[in-house]
Order: C-alpha cells, then structure tokens, then sequence
C-alpha cells in the first residue's frame, strides 16, 4: 500500500527533478551523518587523552614527592634489614 501526498508528476521533468532531489536529500542526510559522527570521535580523543594526560600528571607528581615508587626503586633502596609480608593465624595455642 502507497501513501502518497498527492499524484506523481506526470512531466518527465518534474518526475528527474524530483528523482534528483530526494537523491541530493539522501546524499545530504549522509554526509551530514558522517560529519556528526566524525565531530563527536574527535570530541571523544580529545577527552581521552586530556584524561590520560591528566592521569600521567599525577602520576608523575606522586612519583617526585615519593609517595608512589615502583618495586625496584623499593628493592634497590633498603639495607636488607626489614622483610615485609603477610601472615595468617591458623591457630592459636594459649598456655
């Protein structure tokens, strides 16, 4: 079943013209797509790496003031004297 607002034209120009139009409309709409969609991926690498660079930042700060290091920079610096680890209590004996 076809809607159809009011007749076909019936000139053949009319009918190119406006074969032609709906052509342009929908190579229009297309482009126009393509530009939305490649606007919000730059909007969306910008975001990304200002986030990364900002994570890095910090990164880099924690790292100067020594609060964070990594695990060589910890084994190279101790004397030996102190061993850090976890335990666990399986039982306990009271005397």
């Amino acid at each position: 079943m076809q809607y159809q607002i009011g007749p076909p034209p019936m000139n053949p120009l009319m009918r190119l013209l406006t074969g032609l139009f709906g052509l342009l409309a929908l190579v229009g709409a297309f482009f126009f797509g393509f530009v939305l969609l490649a606007v919000a991926l730059s909007v969306g690498l910008v975001a990304f790496v200002l986030i990364q660079l900002r994570f890095w930042w910090l990164r880099r700060k924690l790292e100067a003031s020594g609060r964070m290091s990594s695990d060589e920079e910890s084994r190279d610096q101790g004397d030996g004297s102190v061993i850090d680890a976890e335990y666990k209590v399986v039982s306990r004996k009271e005397d």
